[in-house]
């Protein structure tokens, strides 16, 4: 079996490092021999205690100052490749989790091993970094890996080989997701991102503000000093409640009558939306943007509504009624249950398990486009 160096640049509680714990999962399933390399600035991630991994940690974490965290990258980047130079072979594999951490690929490429890239974002502020990043995937990697077609489509990478995995859920979530009961009162709106405006946090004071009578909860990717923080400037409406980071999303879940993504479409468009699955799997309605990769996840009128963030009339008015009508909601939530199940874990472990896998070399290979089969 394959020697895999994984690389991601932060250990949080967001989506893309979710991903990549199962996907390693399934990669040590399959047995092959994993060393991961990534920084954890808090207590735990999604990466932290991953059995049969050897972790490497980096030296890296985000800063409010923009210089100070473009000097991290800058640094943890040279790290990266030196470590990646000293572990990786021939007959290596350097799985790079993200855009972000190009100096594992480059260090992959120098060393003729097989580079893999998951990718997982769009969109890359400045644009001369997101340019330069697009230019290190097409020059050093074999294969990409994208999570939705939207995310393939909108970056247009000159690689040989691609293909569209779509994200899934643990089988531990997804059993205990099972086991859930129908949402009970209050009618609860439940909303996880990270502490950024252009996530729609601001929308979501708004939306709770003009519906007194249902109540908000909003977890937010940030620990608990931070959200007090803001919760001091940013006074929030009676009904709504701010949670820190948590590694247990479930009680949330169960509490909720319905999940929100608010991105910005013009700021942050969402490539895939773990959330908005996991929601789903509860048989829980959502409310998403109308672009991206969740528009991909979500079936609009049967699943949930696809509405932009900023309009708060149409956002009120979908909220009113599912709260009001029961019948709607009941056929929402059923729906929402079955689409759930086809983004199944079997079918996403069996996925990496082939993509890495192929030993075929992408010279002598013509342009191979894969896509899953959960859309």
């Amino acid at each position: 079996m394959s020697h895999i160096i994984a690389v991601h640049l932060l250990n949080d509680r967001s989506g893309s490092p979710l991903v990549l714990r199962q996907a390693l999962a399934a990669l040590h399933q399959a047995g092959h021999h994993l060393e991961l390399l990534t920084a954890t600035p808090g207590p735990v991630g999604h990466l932290s205690h991953l059995p049969g991994v050897r972790i490497h940690a980096l030296p890296y974490r985000w800063s409010a100052s923009a210089w100070r965290t473009l000097l991290r990258f800058g640094w943890v980047q040279l790290v990266i490749f030196w470590k990646v130079l000293w572990l990786a072979r021939s007959g290596s594999v350097v799985y790079v989790n993200s855009l972000l951490p190009f100096a594992a690929a480059l260090a992959g490429w120098c060393r003729g091993a097989r580079v893999v890239y998951h990718v997982h974002e769009v969109s890359i502020r400045p644009a001369l970094l997101k340019r330069l990043l697009c230019a290190v995937v097409n020059r050093t990697a074999h294969e990409v890996v994208f999570v939705s077609e939207y995310v393939r489509e909108t970056l247009k990478l000159r690689v040989r080989r691609q293909r569209v995995i779509y994200n899934a859920l643990s089988p531990a979530f997804v059993r205990q997701a099972a086991q859930a009961a129908p949402a009970a009162a209050p009618f609860t709106v439940l909303m996880a991102c990270s502490l950024k405006d252009y996530k729609g946090v601001p929308e979501f004071y708004a939306l709770a503000a003009a519906l007194p009578d249902m109540r908000f909860e909003l977890v937010l990717n940030a620990d608990a000093p931070t959200v007090q923080a803001y919760r001091l400037t940013h006074p929030a409406p009676a009904n709504l409640a701010l949670f820190s980071t948590t590694g247990n999303m479930h009680t949330f879940y169960q509490r909720a009558a319905v999940v929100l993504n608010l991105s910005r479409p013009t700021e942050w468009i969402e490539t895939f939306g773990m959330t908005v699955l996991e929601a789903l799997s509860y048989g829980r309605p959502v409310v998403v943007p109308p672009v991206g990769g969740v528009a991909e996840v979500n079936v609009v009128g049967q699943t949930g509504f696809a509405l932009n963030g900023r309009e708060l009339p149409r956002l009120v008015q979908a909220l009113e009624l599912l709260h009001r009508n029961a019948i709607t909601y009941a056929r929402m939530a059923a729906a929402a249950r079955q689409r759930a199940a086809a983004f199944a874990p079997e079918a996403f472990a069996r996925q990496v398990q082939q993509c890495f896998a192929t030993t075929e070399s992408p010279a002598l290979s013509p342009i191979v486009y894969t896509t899953s089969q959960a859309a």
